[in-house]
């Protein structure tokens, strides 16, 4: 009986333990330099939902999340095991943990526990020249070329980030770690369209580079500043000494962190001697213009009074010239116009104060000269740009003038006198006949007395087939889901600057649209029966192809690291392909 009981008591443990989830974390390293990686694999030996990760404090994830299943059968036994893994780099040195990650399994949450991790001084590796991590210090290198070191305040500089890579090592793709930080800069990034692989040479040997981006600053303090730099995660090609069946040379894949190091800058302060006194901190080479729209005009009309500075420079961090003119000149706020571009050597173009100005008496005007300051980095000096005297003669007098608004103003009083400058005399009096026509049982009578009648009958028409609709079921779920496509679709637009926030959106926003027109649920959709429904609905191939490229280009966009898309263009393509489906479908 004692062995019976024994027997019952470890099936029942045994299965206890089966039913159970183990759920755990495992570290590749538990002690690593700062200039290395660790192997973060959460394992758990039952499918589940809702994975979430930790939040890795002090740590930048390199990649992942990448995830793995094994399922197996052995002697009728089933094993699995699911994995999600993460390649982590330390941000600083110390004791850290790795904290909790969570998984939900049949309605039950489930953690990992935590782990503790000692980050170390960075560790001296191995010189290994087949080494591919060797390899790829060797034949990578990300460069920041500044155009200079010691400019003055306010003086533009350029910085340009190149990628190089040696001819026999590839680059699969790159992700920004961590972008330049200005502080204590104004700063304008030139838009890059396309990377263009070319030739050059680094170190004096041949290399390939593209250049990943340009930045224009405007240093807007004195002294020695600093500029954070560029750090990219890599994923490099390195040669290997293994060959195909066929002879190729077998190629390694390692990833690789690169940074452009850290930039300091010399900024010196604008010279005190000789600045004039109506300087506001231009600097650049500019030219300055003074012009007016008319230099002769009649008596109460306008004219407009335009200064221009043109040039290279600080555009929006200085002021323009006030003008002052005499208080016979009703002078208006100026309209500002401005045209400026950005190219490698700074801000280039030209801005406008347009002043709209009214002479209150006839007369001849000068408009005084005007005068414009602004330091030539150049030639490390002060320079004064002056308008000369303009002239506006205004034709016409008072008089003549005072004439014509008493004529156009000129008033009858209560006995029919005309009133002109001291003189009266009587108007003549015409009288009109007054209508006999009384309002009962007039066109306008029954037409005041049917219009309300035949509102309410619209009105109630109206909401009767309002109601008919929306007591249909498919009606209800074509509207919520035509609505719910326009929302995702704004929220695309909102978050047209964050890749996967657009693409989420976008995704959501035509899977809506789909749902409005063909009436599917979530789990009857397939990209056939969607295809087959169009093509019944009278909708081109065409078309369909151009709706399939847009979830791909969504699916590609979002499950990728690439970063470089063309999200407008995608937009733009998504409101066309919603515009050619709605003149299509049948």
């Amino acid at each position: 009986m004692r062995k019976v009981i024994l027997f019952i008591a470890c099936l029942f443990f045994s299965y206890f333990l089966s039913a159970q989830v183990n759920f755990r974390a495992n570290l590749s390293k538990n002690s690593l330099g700062i200039n290395e990686r660790v192997k973060v694999d959460f394992i758990m030996d039952k499918d589940g939902d809702n994975f979430t990760p930790p939040e890795f404090d002090n740590f930048r994830i390199v990649s992942g999340p990448s995830q793995s299943i094994k399922n197996s059968w052995i002697n009728g036994k089933r094993s699995y095991s699911k994995t999600y893994t993460y390649f982590l780099s330390p941000i600083k040195k110390g004791n850290f943990k790795i904290g909790q990650a969570s998984i939900e399994v049949d309605g039950e949450i489930y953690k990992t526990m935590i782990l503790n991790i000692v980050v170390t001084s960075a560790v001296d590796k191995p010189i290994n020249p087949n080494d591919p991590s060797y390899v790829a210090d060797k034949n990578i290198h990300l460069v920041a070329e500044i155009s200079k070191t010691n400019p003055y305040l306010n003086e533009p500089i350029s910085i340009v980030y190149k990628l190089y890579v040696s001819p026999d090592t590839g680059v699969n793709n790159w992700r920004e770690l961590d972008a330049p930080r200005y502080a204590d800069f104004w700063s304008k990034n030139i838009n890059i369209k396309n990377l263009t692989v070319e030739n050059g040479t680094y170190k004096g040997e041949p290399y390939r580079y593209v250049i990943l981006r340009k930045t224009v600053l405007y240093p807007q303090k004195i002294g020695e500043l600093s500029i954070e730099p560029l750090v990219l995660d890599i994923t490099v090609q390195t040669p290997s000494n293994r060959r195909d069946f066929f002879g190729q040379i077998l190629n390694n894949t390692v990833n690789k962190t690169v940074s452009a190091g850290k930039l300091k800058i010399n900024v010196k302060p604008l010279p005190d001697k000789g600045k004039p006194n109506n300087f506001s901190g231009a600097v650049g080479k500019f030219d300055f213009l003074v012009s007016t729209s008319k230099k002769e005009l009649l008596f109460s009309e306008a004219f407009q009074l335009t200064l221009e500075i043109k040039g290279i420079g600080n555009f929006n961090l200085f002021n323009l010239p006030t003008v002052n003119l005499p208080s016979s000149l009703e002078v208006y706020e100026p309209e500002r116009l401005e045209k400026i571009n950005t190219n490698f050597l700074g801000l280039k173009g030209s801005i406008k104060d347009q002043y709209t100005i009214v002479p209150s008496s006839p007369g001849k005007y000068a408009i005084p000269r005007i005068s414009f300051s602004y330091f030539d980095p150049k030639d490390s000096q002060y320079k004064t740009e002056t308008s000369n005297i303009t002239y506006v003669n205004v034709k016409g007098s008072i008089l003549e003038n005072r004439d014509k608004d008493e004529v156009s103003n000129k008033k009858i009083n209560k006995v029919g006198l005309v009133e002109y400058g001291n003189t009266s005399f009587k108007a003549k009096t015409k009288f009109a006949k007054i209508s006999n026509e009384i309002f009962f049982n007039s066109n306008l009578f029954w037409a005041l007395l049917f219009i309300p009648f035949i509102i309410a009958i619209i009105i109630i028409t109206i909401k009767m087939i309002l109601n008919k609709n929306k007591s249909d079921k498919n009606w209800i779920r074509a509207n919520n889901a035509k609505k719910l496509g326009k929302k995702y679709l704004l929220d695309a637009k909102k978050n047209i600057e964050n890749k996967n926030k657009f693409y989420e959106a976008l995704d959501k926003a035509m899977m809506n649209y789909l749902k409005s027109i063909l009436l599917f649920d979530n789990r009857e959709y397939n990209a056939k029966q969607v295809r087959e429904s169009l093509l019944k609905r009278s909708v081109s191939l065409k078309t369909i192809d151009l709706l399939e490229d847009i979830f791909n280009n969504c699916q590609m966009a979002r499950y990728t690291p690439f970063d470089y898309v063309d999200m407008d263009k995608d937009y733009s393509r998504a409101l066309e392909i919603i515009s050619l489906i709605d003149k299509e479908i049948k």
